[in-house]
């Protein structure tokens, strides 16, 4: 038997994972069973694996349940090495520290942002829940659109955790070797499992798709296999969030993986309104510019408000009289992909007809003297010119 104790300290190992009072009791056998057997280093072997699960009479479910899911072991310094392709030499994922996390949660709308309160209180609230055998989720998965903030948004959830973030791009682990995908997807893994941090499994996608798709190779569904089953082996030992732009990619299996999926949506334009105001910051816009450049960005994602604010500042730091109007002009011009199609092309046609798609807007209730405002003209004047544009489409 002895020759094949690797295998039965492994066994041990995995049962000792998630204790009870029979599993404890057997391997105390068993390690008393090696000892007066003269097999004293084995023994001793499973007297550390009993240590480090707190000992058979420390054993409570809920120290074990709140050691493992806050990833109990070993604490990752600056010194912590990660793990890197074999192949290539490439890491497999980069540390940030909590220090380096951000800050303020992304702006969403209020419903969203209850939502993911809600788990950030769950963590706030640990050991209320245990006392009624409850846990925290441990597993979360981050989806919509480019540029709507999730990445953001699951840095901030481990910033309210407390611990580091080990930060994997998947398509960064896939290699053109056979086989090296699923051992660096199991290095990766085995890694966070060690240490004590929030596993952020970014452009998710890249890997996790249909496995029943007729085009995918053997090989592509063996990677996702691996990626299943290393998902369930790191249920409870940490926090482990998945972001990804199209969930629509996703086998179905991977979603039972997450006991949480959120969905973050483009900006309303409440939200939208808000993104312009901080982002422009410091220049300065009345409400009325403001909702004006909410307008332009309607369907549009919060990146595209950032990228909108960078561009205002450099054009009223080299033009500082420039009109808004003709700065946006501008914008829909050289930005095309970051503007409706329909408001690009009559923002780009006649003033009159721009004024008028503006005042016909039910949404968002443009008054004329607003809208004299933006063009930098008079409410009379721009009433006058409306009239003559309405008389010369009659002829």
């Amino acid at each position: 038997m002895i020759q094949y104790f690797n295998i039965i300290q492994a066994l041990c190992r995995s049962a000792l994972s998630n204790p009870n009072e029979a599993v404890i009791h057997q391997i105390i056998r068993l390690k008393e069973s090696l000892k007066k057997d003269g097999y004293s280093k084995e023994a001793k072997s499973l007297l550390g694996l009993l240590s480090s699960s707190q000992g058979s009479s420390d054993m409570s479910p809920s120290k074990i349940q709140k050691s493992f899911i806050t990833g109990a072991g070993e604490e990752i310094s600056s010194k912590t090495s990660v793990p890197v392709d074999k192949e290539t030499s490439t890491p497999l994922a980069e540390i940030i520290f909590v220090p380096d996390l951000p800050n303020d949660m992304p702006l969403f709308d209020p419903n969203i942002q209850l939502a993911i309160q809600s788990i950030v209180n769950e963590w706030a609230n640990f050991d209320k829940l245990l006392e009624i055998s409850a846990t925290p989720a441990s597993s979360c998965l981050i989806y919509g659109l480019p540029g709507t903030g999730k990445t953001h948004l699951a840095k901030w959830i481990a910033k309210q955790i407390g611990i580091p973030v080990v930060l994997a791009r998947l398509e960064g682990l896939m290699s053109s070797f056979l086989g090296t995908t699923s051992r660096n997807i199991g290095n990766l893994f085995a890694f966070a499992n060690r240490y004590k941090c929030v596993l952020l499994l970014d452009e998710f996608d890249a890997i996790a798709k249909l496995r029943n798709d007729p085009q995918e190779v053997g090989e592509v569904k063996r990677v996702v296999n691996t990626l299943l089953q290393s998902l369930d082996s790191r249920h409870e030992k940490g926090f482990t969030i998945g972001v990804t732009n199209h969930d629509s990619l996703l086998d179905p299996a991977i979603w039972r993986r997450f006991d949480i999926q959120i969905e973050i949506p483009k900006p309303s334009l409440e939200v939208m309104m808000f993104l312009l105001k901080k982002f422009v910051k410091p220049l300065e816009f009345s409400d009325t510019e403001i909702k004006f450049l909410t307008w332009c960005l309607e369907d549009s994602s919060g990146a595209d408000a950032e990228m909108l604010s960078k561009w205002l500042k450099r054009a009223f730091v080299i033009e500082k009289e420039k009109n808004i109007v003709s700065v946006m002009k501008q914008f829909a011009l050289l930005n095309s992909g970051r503007v409706n199609s329909n408001k690009r092309n009559m923002m780009l046609h006649k003033d009159e007809e721009f004024i008028s798609m503006l005042l016909n807007d039910k949404a968002f209730s443009f008054k004329q003297k607003d809208i004299a405002s933006l063009f930098g003209m008079t409410p009379s004047s721009l009433s006058k010119q409306l009239s003559k544009f309405k008389e010369s489409e009659k002829i």
